[in-house]
């Protein structure tokens, strides 16, 4: 099977975002853990149609999810946007390729809640599985009304409070970056993308696998989704030979896509960003800091 190079499209024109606006996904202020989420989950009860049964903790990150009998319970940080998380269950609803939460987002003093049934581990899915189920959920949800990318947009909460000059340099590379996003054109077009691809977010179901953990579902140029597996193939952490039976599954190779070295850069400053927040967040050194500052002090 050939490898599909398609007509490249026009620009991606990014929007100004004022600085200040507020993020519907905000990183937990401390305390965050299970405590809160379980405290978070104790309120809810009365509004939540799941039977009465007792919470065991399965992850707790940035969000906490919950098993409680037969369903997955996560909880979001206080001042989560519930309408962003409603928005992406309604306009992808009756999704066959993405497992969407049972009822409306619910809000308490300790975070915000989702319900979805709980899906039994039946085995990890794999790259080509994938690349087969991301084609498939990008086709499914090509016109779903999912709200525009926001690459980075949880920055200037991750650089609150460092140093002035710390901060300023991870701001002007994100400028820098999101300036040169606005001159990207795409080849495989913009559409919805999952916005972090990884087999970890995927579960096998009866009826095939289903992409988990929505809450980056956005308009993009759907590249970013594939660029996932281009990193990791790139870093030698997956063979090559498995890399390209995932192309061959989706039908495209971005290896030679020119906008590639960019979105390569805007998920590396978010790992970076993420990686100064959990570090902040656990009391962990910072000494690699000052590392990333020379680097990212020119970030093209």
């Amino acid at each position: 099977m050939s490898l599909a190079v398609p007509t490249p499209r026009a620009p991606l024109v990014v929007p100004a975002r004022p600085a200040l606006e507020p993020m519907p996904l905000p990183l937990p202020r401390r305390p965050w853990s299970a405590a809160q989420a379980l405290a978070a989950l104790d309120e809810a009860r009365p509004f939540l149609r799941i039977a009465p049964a007792d919470a065991t903790v399965v992850s707790a990150l940035t969000t906490v999810v919950l098993r409680v009998g037969d369903h997955a319970v996560k909880v979001y940080p206080p001042g989560t946007d519930p309408a962003h998380l409603d928005r992406i269950s309604t306009v992808l609803a009756g999704s066959s390729t993405a497992q969407l939460p049972a009822a409306p987002a619910v809000v308490t003093s300790y975070g915000v809640l989702t319900v979805t049934p709980w899906l039994p581990g039946t085995g990890t899915v794999t790259w080509p599985e994938l690349g087969a189920l991301l084609r498939a959920f990008h086709t499914e949800h090509a016109g779903a009304d999912v709200p525009a990318w926001s690459p980075l947009s949880r920055l200037e909460s991750q650089v609150a409070g460092l140093p002035a000059d710390w901060a300023e340099v991870l701001l002007a590379a994100r400028a820098e970056l999101l300036r040169a996003l606005a001159d990207v054109e795409s080849w495989v077009g913009e559409g919805v993308i999952h916005g972090d691809v990884s087999p970890a977010n995927v579960m096998q179901t009866p009826d095939g696998p289903r992409l988990i953990d929505l809450d980056w579902v956005a308009r993009a140029p759907r590249e970013y989704d594939l660029a996932s597996a281009a990193r990791r193939v790139r870093a030698g952490e997956m063979p090559r030979r498995t890399y390209a039976r995932f192309c061959t599954a989706y039908g495209v190779d971005v290896r030679t896509w020119p906008g590639l070295p960019l979105m390569d850069r805007i998920a590396d400053l978010g790992g970076v960003a993420f990686r100064l927040w959990d570090c902040r967040h656990h009391g962990q050194d910072l000494a690699w800091v000052k590392q990333e500052l020379r680097e990212w002090s020119t970030p093209l």
